[in-house]
């Protein structure tokens, strides 16, 4: 939740600056976003490590299990200054224009993830047969520090080396700038509201799955897996118009921004129209990937096939809030997630689920009325053009 804040705000600073041609407030504002996110994720990391036994204990089915996820939480909760660092470098290079550089430390830096992971987990290495450092789930989240780490350096090696459009070079020192760091959690907030909306939906909605029966919760499983790769391109797409918007705004270019969400939603419905197709036409081959029990194909064939008319309302959505997002102006996403989710889903699923007992058919129609609603408010929000007098910077 910390990072969306952060992070959202400062894509909208960093890149209204950026286009602009403001070069000075451009490197005050990557190095306030890495400065006061360090510093956040030193606070956070620490508090949550001391009561993460408390929160993990209801969760944990015996006491291994919560010693092995108190160890790994710990480990990455201490670390997790690292951790945003390296999202925030990868940021300030996007927000700048410079979207390849992040792509190349995110593939190196997951190489080496997968290279260090069986070397630091396991007593003997599979496959090779050479002596490991037998660290358990210690390793696997050290070898997960050691590939954020790198990811940062480097990416803070790019910045300050002048490799790019801009060079940061921290001058000043460890410095805040109060006016910049206020905007910087409040920009952002209500889209940590809005992702912990969305999380505490989801949790209500999956025990409404979980009803049932656990054949329901594992075809469930496979299929949000098959959705998220599909919806990778999309999410791109819906970054990248961000940084254009919030670049356009800077340089008092309206019609651009506008322009660019248009076309993310444009690019985005025929993303998910494409997709939708071969889920409607093939979706048994494509779960038999992951799981070759009938009721389980059955159950998620049928889900992928609604889940499929409801991409079409999802992927424009997303790429109009994209508009939104780069303004700045992140307060009508957060409505539209309260309203489609908490105002309209989960009352749904009680009447046809709870009180009239209907099949799982049921759930899978809410998620279309769901994301219909929240394309329509999205829509309304962005027609109505207030995000065009939010001012940031």
């Amino acid at each position: 939740m910390v990072n969306d804040i952060v992070g959202t705000s400062s894509v909208t600073i960093i890149s209204r600056y950026f286009g602009a041609g403001n070069k000075e407030k451009t490197i005050e504002a990557i190095e306030q976003t890495i400065i006061f996110k360090f510093l956040l994720a030193l606070v956070v990391g620490i508090v949550m490590s001391l009561i993460i036994p408390n929160v993990l204990s209801p969760l944990a089915g015996n006491s291994r299990v919560l010693e092995e996820s108190v160890t790994y939480g710990r480990i990455r909760l201490i670390t997790l200054p690292l951790a945003f660092s390296s999202y925030s470098v990868n940021t300030a290079l996007r927000c700048i224009g410079d979207a390849r550089k992040p792509l190349y430390i995110m593939v190196i830096s997951g190489m080496l993830n997968m290279i260090l992971d069986p070397i630091m987990i396991f007593d003997v290495i599979p496959f090779i047969g050479v002596r490991g450092m037998g660290l358990g789930i210690a390793g696997a989240a050290y070898a997960t520090v050691i590939s954020q780490a790198a990811a940062f350096i480097v990416g803070l090696y790019i910045l300050m080396s002048g490799r790019t459009f801009i060079k940061v070079g921290f001058k000043r020192g460890i410095y805040f700038v109060r006016s910049m760091d206020i905007k910087l959690l409040s920009i952002g907030l209500p889209t940590g509201l809005e992702g912990l909306l969305r999380n505490l939906g989801y949790f209500i909605v999956m025990k409404f799955i979980a009803s049932f029966g656990v054949g329901v919760v594992a075809a469930y499983g496979i299929c949000t897996r098959i959705i998220n790769l599909i919806l990778m391109p999309v999410f791109g797409l819906q970054m990248g118009s961000g940084v254009i918007v919030g670049q356009s705004l800077g340089s008092s270019n309206c019609d651009r921004a506008e322009k660019a969400g248009y076309l993310t939603a444009k690019l985005s419905f025929w993303i998910m129209f494409i997709s939708g197709a071969v889920l409607v036409l093939l979706p048994g081959p494509i779960i038999r990937i992951f799981s070759t029990g009938d009721d389980i194909i059955g159950i998620g064939a049928l889900f992928l096939r609604y889940y499929a008319v409801a991409s079409l309302f999802m992927g424009p959505a997303g790429g109009m809030a994209s508009i939104l997002y780069g303004a700045g102006d992140n307060v009508p996403s957060m409505l539209a997630a309260l309203t489609s989710i908490w105002l309209v889903q989960i009352p749904m699923l009680y009447l046809f689920v709870q009180i009239m007992q209907m099949s799982i058919q049921w759930v899978w129609i809410s998620y279309i009325v769901s994301y219909a609603v929240h394309f329509v408010m999205i829509v309304y929000f962005v027609k109505k053009g207030k995000w065009k007098d939010k001012c940031v910077i």
